[in-house]
């Protein structure tokens, strides 16, 4: 092993760039922001495709079990009894609102259950 420093052998000892932790700093926040920037419309897409296809599918089940229904409101819940998903409320003229489906987080058109397939 030589005593002499290891800066005067003569052959470079770069590795690469160092960044500073400025430039280090603003690179990660401009990541972030590209990557919030492409996700945030993917996000909002779902949630109006999920809400129309949750706002049909209950306007079809409140007309089915719910005749005396004045209308019919969905609302998101993420701590609901079912877990997170679409909740279908029949609205009374009076204003109340009755639970008629759990319509889960990306709903489908309804599926009614059949008199054979009933439980007895």
């Amino acid at each position: 092993m030589s005593d002499r420093p290891p800066e005067l052998d003569g052959e470079p000892r770069d590795d690469g760039p160092v960044f500073g932790d400025r430039r280090r700093r603003a690179l990660r926040i401009t990541v972030l922001v590209a990557l919030g920037a492409l996700v945030l419309p993917l996000v909002l897409s779902m949630y109006g495709v999920a809400r129309s296809a949750a706002q049909r599918a209950c306007a079809v089940s409140v007309a089915a079990f719910d005749t005396d229904a004045a209308g019919a409101r969905v609302a998101f819940d993420l701590f609901g009894r079912g877990g997170p998903g679409w909740q279908c409320f029949a609205v009374a003229e009076n204003g109340g609102e009755t639970l008629i489906a759990e319509l889960g987080l990306l709903p489908g058109a309804p599926r009614f259950i059949g008199d054979d397939e009933r439980d007895a």
